[in-house]
């Protein structure tokens, strides 16, 4: 698997499992926070669910292992991956 386009409203997860899984929604690119290139999500499911963040392009490029969608109940990894 290639490195991800980041995307905004498409949503990602990190792969983990458990209390340590999270998926997070990229709602703007190019925000200020104080690196050129930031992000603003919206974490979806996990620990922080319903709460907003920012930070680096980079970091949520690390962070995110794939693109996922949302399957009634569940999530599954995205068909465009």
């Amino acid at each position: 698997m290639g490195k991800l386009v980041i995307k905004v409203g498409a949503t990602y997860s990190n792969g983990n499992f458990h209390s340590h899984w999270e998926v997070r929604q990229i709602l703007a690119q190019d925000v200020p926070c104080g690196t050129p290139e930031c992000v603003e999500y919206k974490v979806l499911a996990g620990p922080h669910r319903r709460r907003n963040f920012t930070c680096s392009l980079e970091e949520f490029s690390r962070w995110a292992r794939y693109e996922v969608a949302r399957d009634e109940n569940s999530w599954r990894i995205s068909s465009e991956n």
